[in-house]
């Protein structure tokens, strides 16, 4: 129970919380950074050539390796368009800071104050190149200068650290080869349990992963301090037991105020989620060699620093899922019933496009070459062949699609009010039926990992498996896991390897982002699944992406390739684009 005082004091500081935001959210000039990041990610891209990724800010932010990072929200000047020339200013001005590589590039802590000066020291040698080669820039240089003067009255006391930022680390790749070893066998399990509670966090600059030390959390103790009162306190380096309590909304004021610096991955089911966005985290570790339990196949996996694949270093475990939800297949069709009886008809039109066949045993006309080879056999006195017809009949394709979907925890997610699970669930159902009436060779299968050690690649239907039996089964998939896309995709190159056929074809379904519980965030996943799709490719098996996450845009054409993707977030769109590409795939078979 709280004291009147401490009760008062929380109910009145929440109000005035609450009346800052929704003032600052009605400001009708405010421009965010969510309606800017595509346009200003394609412009760092072509500046730097790099693969830039844009994160929001904590305040002013600046540059750490390839991730810029901006305010969310701007609003200091008193228009939209001068507001959005602020980021634009911004993105050049990093993006040339980046080619002059000004940035701390030694480990170690740096005071806030420290690295907006070192900015505003070496602004000058920045501003020079950007006049240079963007002369637009100094107009809005100018002009910021003069907003920000006259902000105070004393213009030695003036802020710009808004237009120069402040210096990040750099994280050298690979700075930390301790092995994740703190593994439980509940990696191994689907998460039974899922979160209750999901809230978003403000933006996060850098995480820093850490190891759990279990004694000092065995012998935690109880402490109370006033100040803490319905607050979140941050990890100042002792850790506490994690009880799995849904607390979230009780901290969701406090949490506000929270720098989330610390985090700590550990096998306990979450029954609420905190979000935050952040760029690779260079600090998290690879995982240690643990002995598989059960059969499974190991598959190299590709490291770009090096240039060279760690032999055997990921575990797949093939399975068959067993399970069946009956009414979430009668669901489906009742609920898209229109939509299938039009794609059905748009694809009647291509199936039953008829071929001639040449030199048939019975047909509707005679087959004139034959004819002739039959009057030729006869005068020479051979047997004459009695293949002289002309045949119209179905062409038949040569032709295997493997449907791979990602059922990874961020398919819990939802997608323009779509929950991302649900869309798989229902297209796979959809596309099955389609496929089974053409009588068209394929597997439906799904995947996710727990480390390189436990990735499950689950087999809904198999090439061979009658759909009648499979399609029950579709209903009844379920999000775990995390997104090792790479050794998904080997895997089903050596399933697609046994098909006789000739055209084959991964279909992946994914929210297009690798990740994992140890190492595979950023550019050692994009890189490890681009080289996957390369050993596709010398197989000769084609792939196609579908996304049903807007930022997939910031992935997919890193590891697909233009042409070889598309980002859609409803059933009806994603089923679409897979009738246009299936058609696309039968002209091509």
């Amino acid at each position: 129970m709280f004291e009147p005082d401490e009760y008062l004091f929380t109910k009145f500081a929440y109000y005035f919380k609450r009346r800052r935001k929704k003032k600052q959210e009605g400001i009708l000039h405010a421009v965010h950074l969510v309606d800017l990041k595509p346009r200003l990610t394609i412009l760092a891209r072509a500046i730097t050539g790099d693969s830039i990724e844009i994160y929001d800010a904590e305040r002013e932010g600046g540059y750490k390796n390839n991730n810029f990072f901006l305010p969310s929200k701007f609003s200091d000047f008193s228009s939209v368009e001068e507001n959005i020339s602020f980021y634009l200013f911004r993105v050049l001005y990093l993006s040339v800071q980046k080619n002059l590589q000004l940035n701390w590039n030694n480990e170690g802590e740096h005071e806030l104050e420290v690295s907006q000066q070192k900015a505003k020291e070496t602004s000058n040698q920045v501003l020079k190149s950007l006049f240079e080669q963007f002369p637009i820039t100094e107009q809005y240089h100018n002009k910021f200068i003069q907003f920000y003067k006259g902000q105070v009255k004393d213009e030695s006391l003036a802020d710009f650290s808004f237009i120069y930022g402040k210096w990040m680390r750099n994280n050298p790749e690979d700075i930390n080869d301790e092995k994740l070893k703190n593994l439980t066998n509940k990696v191994k399990k689907g998460d039974e349990e899922q979160p209750k509670t999901i809230l978003k966090s403000k933006a996060v600059e850098e995480i820093i992963s850490v190891q759990v030390d279990v004694k000092q959390q065995e012998d935690a103790v109880l402490q109370h301090q006033f100040e803490k009162v319905e607050t979140a306190e941050e990890f100042g380096g002792n850790f506490k037991d994690f009880d799995g309590d849904d607390e979230l909304n009780d901290h969701s004021n406090a949490l506000d105020e929270i720098n989330m610096k610390y985090t700590v991955r550990v096998d306990d089911t979450a029954h609420s989620v905190y979000q935050a966005d952040f760029i690779e985290n260079t600090t998290v570790s690879e995982s240690s060699e643990i002995d598989g339990t059960g059969y499974h196949i190991k598959y190299d996996e590709w490291d770009y620093t090096k240039r060279a694949y760690k032999d055997n270093f990921c575990k797949v475990y093939p399975k068959s899922l067993l399970k069946t939800d009956v009414g979430y297949y009668k669901k489906t069709l009742n609920q898209h019933k229109s939509t299938l009886a039009g794609l059905r008809k748009m694809l009647t039109t291509v199936n039953n496009k008829y071929q001639q066949q040449r030199r048939q045993t019975q047909g509707d006309e005679f087959d004139i070459d034959a004819i002739t080879d039959l009057f030729v056999d006869v005068h020479s006195g051979h047997t004459p062949s009695e293949k002289i017809y002309l045949s119209k009949r179905k062409k038949e394709k040569d032709l295997s699609i493997l449907l791979l979907l990602d059922v990874s925890l961020s398919s819990d997610g939802y997608a323009a009010g779509n929950k991302v699970i649900d869309v798989e669930k229902q297209v796979s159902i959809l596309f099955g039926e389609i496929l089974e009436e053409f009588n068209i060779d394929f597997s439906i299968d799904c995947f996710y990992s727990k480390t390189r050690n436990h990735s499950s690649y689950i087999t809904i239907k198999d090439f061979d498996e009658d759909w009648n039996k499979a399609k029950l089964k579709v209903g009844a998939i379920e999000p775990s896991g995390y997104t090792r896309i790479g050794a998904a995709l080997r895997h089903s190159g050596a399933m697609l390897d046994k098909r006789d056929t000739k055209n084959k074809w991964v279909i992946l379904i994914s929210d297009g982002k690798p990740n994992d519980y140890d190492k595979y965030e950023g550019k050692y996943g994009v890189n490890d699944v681009k080289q996957a799709l390369r050993e596709l490719n010398e197989r000769q098996i084609n792939s196609y992406a579908l996304a049903i996450e807007a930022q997939a845009k910031y992935y997919l054409p890193q590891m697909f390739g233009q042409n070889h993707y598309q980002i859609l977030t409803t059933p009806v769109e994603l089923l679409q684009s897979l009738v246009q590409l299936y058609e696309k795939i039968r002209h091509q078979s």
